[in-house]
């Protein structure tokens, strides 16, 4: 039996994207809001998206920015960081395997 690790977020990019360049290309990082509603409670979690390759090309294709509403297919990674206080910290990341704009920010809506 063979176990994947994929994941499927649906939600808003919350600030605008970062783009970075290296000698193997441009790659970049987005921020997202996913909310989860159970009974009357709402949660949302944020989570950063790296974008390399084909998930990069799929950024810039859709041109995707703050408050556009995007669905992310990926792999789930945990990294690791330490905080200005020194102190270590995991943080859960998606390593994007594509990113779709479905649906661009209108004025009536919410923005985080």
């Amino acid at each position: 039996m063979s176990l994947n690790n994929e994941v499927r977020l649906i939600g808003n990019v919350v600030k605008e994207p970062d783009v970075y360049e290296s000698e193997k290309g441009k790659f970049g990082k987005i921020r997202i809001a996913s909310n989860t509603k159970r009974g009357e409670t709402e949660d949302t979690l944020f989570i950063d998206v790296k974008l390399f390759g084909y998930a990069f090309k799929d950024y810039e294709y859709h041109n995707i920015e703050k408050g556009d509403r995007v669905v992310v297919y990926g792999r789930l990674a945990v990294e690791e960081y330490t905080d200005k206080e020194n102190n270590k910290r995991r943080e859960p990341v998606v390593w994007a395997n594509s990113v779709m704009k479905v649906a661009k920010k209108t004025n009536s809506e919410k923005s985080f």
